[in-house]
């Protein structure tokens, strides 16, 4: 089979040019687990980081990459029930999490796509504890750009966001920008129901996220303090939930923009880097009363509710663009030019 890996790094980060195309042999499933043909497969922004060699330890140069993909069941390995040949599967990126155990520093031991072999190839072998099937309604599109962000946004927006429920009448969320995760979120929050506010340096973006239906949009470019304008536009009540892609390097203006009792899962550190120092006081989380919480992605149950809410009201995920197998390296050239809106997926097969 063909396969691409993340290929030598140079004891640092090599980048997109390390990619290399190589010939496998087709991998085997063996107890609980499953080989999947893979149709399609996305890409997030740890994706690059993997190969700037800022996300991973130590990851050989034949890893696989991706951590989002969808295929088709081929084989299944001794003792795996409930899927058949022909079903159209998706998978979580942590397989360790069990959505009925406790989080812990072990789920990072398996992650699709960084520390074991990812869907960036036309065959993959998956522990069947992780997989799902897709739903019908569910298009091969819209799962192929999926494992990451659904389970993160549902984590954020509802499991904490909202305390678990799926209803977000009467809630105003916010996320910063128009990559795959925000832009994600205003899909997913308008079809449970919710006001969305979003921020963006372009207004094209900003225009095209009111066609998808966000009611408050700011261009931090012309307004530094989005947290004050956003207040301002929404006549001081601010936003309930915020997905939070910033990080600690903007999250003044996050709390700014949160309202009395909001609640921030925090996710993201677009505005810098995970180890910023946070630049905001005291004060306003006390003053609201906000809660604030780190999101490490989702459990595969965050990510099975995530579909199902999908496909009950017909989201299909916003792909900016989509490339060839062969045209790999373009696919994470593209997301590196950070002129996207929305995701970016690789076609593996038809």
């Amino acid at each position: 089979m063909k396969a691409w890996e993340i290929g030598p790094r140079n004891g640092g980060g090599g980048g997109v040019e390390s990619l290399r195309m190589v010939e496998r042999d087709a991998p085997q499933p063996r107890p609980g687990e499953v080989l999947v043909r893979v149709t399609a497969a996305g890409l997030n922004y740890r994706d690059l980081m993997i190969l700037r060699g800022h996300y991973g330890n130590d990851l050989p140069e034949t890893r696989i990459p991706l951590t989002d993909g969808v295929g088709v069941v081929e084989a299944l390995g001794e003792g795996v029930s409930g899927f058949a040949a022909g079903d159209r599967v998706v998978a979580a990126n942590f397989v360790d999490w069990d959505p009925q155990g406790p989080f812990g520093f072990h789920i990072f031991g398996r992650d699709v796509g960084v520390t074991m072999d990812g869907w960036l190839a036309e065959r993959i072998v998956l522990p069947a504890k992780a997989m799902v099937k897709l739903p019908d309604a569910v298009s091969d599109r819209t799962a192929a750009t999926l494992a990451v962000v659904a389970g993160t946004v549902w984590h954020a927006m509802i499991a904490f966001g909202n305390a678990g429920s799926a209803d977000l009448s009467g809630k105003l969320v916010l996320a910063q920008g128009t990559g795959g995760v925000a832009v994600y979120a205003l899909q997913l929050a308008k079809a449970l129901g919710a006001e969305f506010a979003i921020t963006s340096s372009s207004d094209d973006k900003l225009a095209r996220a009111r066609d998808l239906g966000a009611d408050f949009t700011v261009n931090y470019r012309e307004r530094p303090d989005w947290g004050t304008a956003l207040m301002e536009a929404t006549g001081g009540r601010g936003a309930d939930i915020v997905v939070d892609t910033l990080g600690f390097g903007e999250f003044a203006q996050t709390l700014e923009a949160t309202g009395v009792e909001g609640r921030i899962g925090t996710l993201g550190a677009l505005s810098g880097s995970p180890q910023d120092t946070a630049d905001f006081a005291q004060g306003p989380v006390l003053g609201k009363n906000i809660t604030i919480k780190g999101i490490t992605s989702g459990h595969r149950g965050m990510f099975e509710e995530a579909l199902a809410a999908m496909a009950a009201h017909g989201v299909e995920t916003l792909v900016d663009a989509e490339f060839g197998f062969e045209d790999a390296p373009d696919a994470y050239r593209h997301l590196e030019a950070g002129a996207h809106m929305g995701k970016v997926m690789v076609r593996v097969a038809d």
